[in-house]
């Protein structure tokens, strides 16, 4: 069975699990998941902000396939695209195949063919596709037009954008039983109020402060070490939420460069 993977751009790599997207507002792309794995639907494609959890949830839904003894694959086109093309072409013999970052494709015709040929051949061996995109397929500006129409018919969801307590909650709860980590519940309290909404954010959070508690036992912990965490946890909150108002200006400012260019010229 293969079952190699392509790395993808997180902190957690091949330690991803449903679990950890037990909270309310990811059940209804769980019950698509639970479709997918019984083979009532094909295709996935998922679409939100960076940061909200894609990735991360794309790794999950192959470790979950690989559980099944079936092979899958997660591609980061973000990290491919300046890479060979061809690379997509030998992806039918794995069960199920997972792209990410499908925007970055407006960069390439190339590329959309080859997705759009790798769609194709997938479908005549019964594979299993999964997506994910900052936008849903409708909005990607992409030149080849029959690429869209692929993509438009997978099952489309929109995830979560991390507002609701109760999913990082529960994200942070399935990590550390399945970690091993322990923190005092005044780090944890801190981190699911005051850290970041987004699961990316969040994620890199943990992992951050983690190394502060790993040779400390529970009735080690000073008062000044929780301390350190909590300050910790608030500076590396800043610059998530600053990297995040960066993003949004680099978006708004492409969004208006793109509306200058087709704007009709008034004699």
């Amino acid at each position: 069975m293969a079952q190699s993977q392509l790395s993808l751009n997180l902190d957690i790599k091949h330690d991803a699990s449903l679990s950890d997207f037990s909270g309310p507002g990811w059940m209804s792309i769980i019950d698509a998941v639970r479709q997918l794995h019984v083979g009532l639907i094909g295709q996935l494609y998922l679409f939100g902000s960076p940061a909200t959890g894609k990735s991360h949830l794309l790794s999950a839904i192959c470790e979950s396939f690989i559980d099944m003894d079936k092979s899958a694959i997660c591609l980061s086109l973000n990290e491919l695209i300046h890479t060979d093309v061809n690379v997509l072409s030998s992806l039918e013999n794995f069960d199920v195949i997972a792209i990410d970052d499908l925007e970055v494709l407006e960069q390439s015709r190339q590329w959309q063919e080859a997705l759009f040929h790798l769609i194709n051949r997938s479908r005549e061996g019964q594979r299993q596709l999964l997506f994910a995109a900052n936008k849903p397929a409708s909005e990607l500006p992409f030149e080849l037009r029959d690429l869209l129409t692929r993509l438009a018919q997978a099952p489309t969801f929109k995830v979560p954008d991390g507002q609701n307590i109760a999913d990082r909650q529960a994200l942070l709860q399935s990590i550390l039983r399945r970690r091993g980590w322990q923190f005092d519940e005044r780090i944890l309290h801190h981190l699911l109020s005051e850290g970041p909404h987004r699961i990316g954010a969040l994620i890199e959070v943990l992992v951050y402060i983690q190394p502060m508690f790993s040779n400390l036992g529970r009735s080690n912990i000073s008062k000044a070490v929780i301390s350190d965490a909590l300050r910790t946890i608030d500076e590396q909150t800043l610059a998530a939420e600053l990297a995040d108002i960066t993003q949004e200006t680099q978006t708004d400012n492409q969004i208006a460069n793109q509306d200058q260019h087709t704007m009709p010229l008034d004699f």
